[in-house]
């Protein structure tokens, strides 16, 4: 049979089809032969070399065989058989083996390469006229890249030859980034050399943005007008006196590029809003931030998206439509994430703009795929098989998407529900007074029909969960009979169950909680915490912070369990808070006598010490704070007393034990508990032991590797709730090692009396929300020791220099010992000695904590440096550690394919980038989180590299961490750009982007004093 790319598309889900013709375009495929329906080909990906073959047997019988992960669990069309299947229809197997057989591969060779003397004319109109001679030069990567290019022209044969070129777009576009950077260029008739930037240069500067109506107005700085404009594919480039760089920014068409050279021409351009919008990803990345004007008002409101489901079918198959539907537009079938939607992005009524949630869309449909409905080729029609799945859906799911969506049912469907009876358990408070409340358990059809509980058991004792009646109906017990409440009912001792339960305690708001998500499972395998209405409120007196409303929330959710059931587990995503909302716990704490009198405890990992420290003094400086750690400690133990707080490490506290267990805390906090996970452990035994009031554990990722972390945990906020260990185990831990996700709601549940938990899609109101947060850690002794060497010997260098040689020598030893000790507040084992490679890297430490953290939570991040070989150091060490792991510096060609892989990747990963490679022409907005490991001279560059993340495209609050040193040259950069901030904004860094251009002589000298 005849095979198309929309025969193939129809094989395949879209994600596969993505990153197969991904791997189709960049040429991946090599070795590809054909035999009659048999298709076969090779593709590296990592340390593994993939052979997919595809047997065609029908139009609708496709067999792969692939060693990946996808095709061994799966069995499915992965997406390295689509790339083999594409690239079949770019070169047939005759054409292949005939051009191998008649001449063999040419090997590469060096070119030196002359442009047309209208290089910048020809460019204007998107052709390009260059001749390659042949060189005696050494061969580089960009002289063997152009050889392949050739050959896959098929330009290029035998001995060296020149080769003249007169190219169009999108030759023209391509081949100038496969010779930017090339070592060898010139212009015809011209002096001197030419150079074509590898990576996109400067962005504009915008003196002013309007909305006039429906049209926007942007004008340009005046200094950024008259440049000699060219077209560089799809982008916009800019020709000096010998060099040429692309503008950051990129759109498809060549409309965007004749808008952009009328905005430079005429340093004002006059466009229709829809169109500006249209490309709006682009015009962000061409304009430098913060832009003036409109722009700089201008916010991204999250739009919320309703679905639609239409479904229909008979007990034996259903066939279901996912449909999306937009404020203000109507609905439309789900389209592919690459898609457009019309009419988005818009402005809103309230001057936000509003972009489509692709976020949203995709967890619609994975909410679909999980209760067991198969896509059918088209994105959004799926299909469910068999009498068993199809009265599992309407028992369990049906019910759960009437409540969120829109559910359309067929005719036929109608029919065929009215003779399906579900059996429900149904639960009613009856009485109660604080946290004692009296429960009513039943279990009822859908006709209001009183099942009892023994007959529940019986059913679901003969292994199914479904009966036929005598009158040829059907009755299905719903999931949540089997997997919640019947095992809560043995789990809290419950001997009758058909008679009314009076529980108090942790016991009623667990049954509490279990009563609101039968009742409102708002999202599917999911629960809502319910907070405890008693009226409680902190005191705010001498809190000196504006909590945002979740913050507020969870800190009168902290103190209300706290005075309640004695603990809590504040296990918020990182990036929302958690410690101004245990700041406020501890404030309230100490202005009422909640839990008596006495100190609290704060126990954190050494690097965050400094942090709590700052955060008291900051949100809470009435309480009067105590720094319990280092070797001088001994002396204030006659102080603890004195104090509200006392604040140490986790390894300070295992030392002290002795001291601790002398006293009982009023309140204990134990930040990043997650350390608490092996209960073997010596810290984890020791806090155990301590006596408190009251217990909080703060942790984004309780379970990091098994639920016995979460037990482990527990034996600190709830000593003896969730039973001894070994009953744990049994009940909730699997020999496989991954607990079904009935298993994990039931513990979810269990523990949901103890836990709050909240992500930023759901606390925060406007998307995407930007977050900053200035992390600030202490060198440990090794590290400081080392900066101190350096910073003191270089001192001395310098000034030896200037003796000898007056007071403006030594320039060159300032900057290269700025250069070593930013180096070593980063990671000491960049200065090259081996000496130094083993020295503790606190931001090393630190920036693993947040990546674990956030793989656990399946999120994406990127991590911004200005040092490439840092980014390749962390790459060698997380590679596969946090996820799938990317990286872009200088070096990278294939900066798109790696783009599109991460925005494509299903799971967590880590994108490593170096701020000048990498600081724009990015779009992003899979990751949620940028963290920078060493601060930037201007912070608008800064901003730039913020914004591959926050930007159009991004519906979820994107959190900014960086993570600097204290009592080093990094805080003193921070200090000086708070006083020079104007100065700053208008620098331009060397070409290193080690200093600013015009920083003074004496400014450089105060960043080491």
């Amino acid at each position: 049979m005849e095979i198309s790319e929309d025969w193939i598309r129809g094989l395949t889900g879209w994600k596969p089809f993505k990153e197969g013709k991904s791997k189709a375009d960049q040429g991946l495929v090599t070795g590809y032969k054909q035999t009659g329906a048999i298709y076969q080909g090779a593709i590296r990906e990592g340390r593994l070399n993939l052979r997919p073959t595809i047997k065609i047997v029908g139009p609708s019988d496709v067999r792969v065989q692939c060693g990946c992960a996808d095709n061994r669990a799966t069995g499915g069309i992965c997406a390295h058989a689509v790339a083999v299947l594409l690239t079949s229809l770019k070169i047939s197997p005759v054409q292949r083996s005939k051009q191998a057989a008649s001449s063999p591969k040419a090997l590469p060779h060096a070119w030196d390469l002359r442009l047309s003397p209208r290089f910048e004319a020809e460019l204007a109109m998107g052709k390009l006229s260059v001749r390659l001679l042949p060189s005696q030069a050494a061969i580089t990567a960009r002289d063997t890249e152009i050889c392949a290019w050739l050959d896959s022209k098929q330009l290029r044969q035998g001995a060296p030859q020149p080769i003249a070129l007169r190219l169009n777009d999108p030759d023209c576009g391509h081949f100038l980034q496969i010779i930017a950077g090339h070592p060898r260029i010139e212009i015809e008739d011209r002096p001197g050399s030419f150079h074509l930037d590898e990576e996109p240069g400067p962005p504009l500067r915008l003196f002013d943005s309007q909305l006039m109506g429906s049209h926007v107005v942007l004008k340009l700085s005046p200094d950024e007008s008259r440049r000699t404009l060219i077209r560089w594919g799809d982008s916009v480039g800019v020709v000096a006196k010998n060099r040429a760089y692309r503008l950051p920014g990129r759109a498809d068409g060549t409309g965007w590029k004749d808008r952009v050279e009328a905005l430079v021409a005429n340093g004002r351009l006059n466009l229709p809003l829809d169109e500006f919008l249209a490309d709006f990803d682009a015009w962000l990345d061409l304009l430098e931030p913060p832009q003036p004007g409109w722009l700089s008002t201008l916010r991204l409101s999250g739009t919320h998206p309703e679905f639609e489901l239409e479904i229909e079918g008979s007990l034996e198959a259903l066939d279901a439509t996912l449909k999306v539907r937009y404020p203000g537009l109507s609905a439309t079938p789900l389209p592919e994430p690459g898609n457009m939607i019309a009419g988005l992005p818009c402005l809103a009524p309230d001057g936000h703009l509003q972009a489509r949630d692709p976020a949203a869309e995709d967890q619609a449909r994975r909410q679909l795929l999980a209760t067991g409905f198969q896509c059918t080729g088209h994105h959004a029609r799926f299909r469910l098989t068999g009498r068993e799945s199809t009265l599992a859906f309407i028992a369990d799911d049906l019910s759960k998407f009437r409540q969120c969506w829109t559910v359309r049912e067929g005719e036929r469907l109608a029919t065929v529900l009215k003779r399906v009876h579900v059996v429900r358990p149904e639960i009613r408070e009856t009485n109660g007074f604080g946290t004692s409340l009296e429960f009513e358990l039943s279990f009822q059809t859908t006709g209001g029909k009183r099942i009892p509980s023994t007959e529940i058991r019986r059913i679901l004792r003969g292994g199914k969960r479904n009966v036929k009646l005598s009158s040829g109906a059907d009755l299905v017990v719903s999931r949540n009979c089997e997997d919640l409440v019947n095992p809560l009912v043995d789990e809290l001792g419950i001997a009758r169950p058909d008679q009314r339960i009076q529980l108090s305690g942790a016991a009623s708001i667990l049954f509490s909680n279990l009563r609101e998500n039968l009742q409102n499972p708002n999202t599917l395998n999911t629960f809502k915490d319910s907070l405890w209405k008693d009226g409680s409120r902190i005191n705010t007196k001498d809190l000196n912070a504006r909590l945002r409303d979740y913050q507020s929330t969870g800190a009168n959710w902290l103190v209300g369990r706290t005075k309640q059931i004695g603990g809590a587990l504040l296990a918020d995503e990182m990036g929302l808070g958690k410690t101004i909302q245990a700041i406020a716990a501890i404030n309230h704490f100490n202005q009422s006598n909640d839990l008596g009198d006495g100190p609290s405890l704060v126990l954190a990992p050494t690097s965050l010490l400094g942090n709590w420290m700052a955060e008291l003094a900051r949100f809470a400086p009435g309480l009067k704070c105590l720094l319990f750690h280092g070797v001088k400690r001994d002396s204030l133990r006659g102080e603890l007393l004195d104090h509200d707080v006392i604040v140490t490490s986790y390894g300070t506290f295992v030392r002290d034990l002795a001291l601790h267990l002398k006293r009982e805390y009023r309140l204990i906090i134990a930040d990043e508990a997650s350390l608490l996970r092996n209960p073997d452990a010596e810290l984890s035994k020791a806090l155990a032991k301590l006596k408190s009031r009251g217990r909080i554990a703060l942790s984004g990722t309780p379970v990091e590797n098994r639920l016995q972390d979460l037990w482990s945990i527990f034996r600190f906020v709830a000593p003896g709730y969730l039973g001894d260990r070994k009953e744990f185990k049994e009940r909730y831990e699997t020999p496989s090692g991954a607990p079904p996700a009935n298993l994990l709601e039931r513990l979810r549940l269990r523990i949901s009396p103890f836990v709050l938990r909240r992500t930023k899609d759901q606390v925060a109101k406007d998307l995407p929300d930007k977050t900053e947060v200035d992390e600030w850690l202490s060198l440990p002794k090794s590290q400081a020791e080392l900066y101190s060497s350096l910073a003191k010997a270089g001192l001395e260098e310098i000034q030896r220099v200037r003796d000898q040689q007056g007071q403006h020598a030594g320039q060159m030893h300032l900057l290269t010992l700025l250069l070593r000790l930013r180096q070593t507040c980063v990671d000491p084992g960049l200065l090259n000695t081996d000496d130094n490679r083993e020295v503790d890297a606190v931001k090393m430490q630190r920036l693993f904590q947040l990546l674990e953290e956030r793989f656990e939570n399946g999120r994406k991040t990127l991590v911004f440096s200005q040092f490439a070989t840092l980014l390749r150091r962390i790459e060698n060490r997380i590679s596969g550690t946090y996820g799938r792991t990317f990286c872009i510096d200088g070096s990278t060609r294939n900066r798109q394919g790696l783009v599109d892989a991460f925005q494509s990747e299903p799971g967590p990963a880590v994108f490593l980038i170096s701020l000048k490679a990498g600081g724009y022409g990015l779009n992003l907005t899979a990751a949620d989180a940028v963290v920078h490991l060493d601060p930037w001279w201007n912070p608008a560059v800064e901003a730039q590299a913020t914004d591959r993340a926050h930007r159009i495209g991004q519906t979820r609050p994107v959190t900014i961490y960086r993570l600097l040193t204290r009592d080093t040259v990094e805080e003193r950069v921070r200090q000086m750009q708070d006083r020079k901030r104007a100065v700053i904004e208008g620098a331009t860094g060397d070409i290193d982007g080690s200093v600013p251009a015009n920083w003074s002589n004496e400014d450089l000298m105060d960043l080491i004093r």
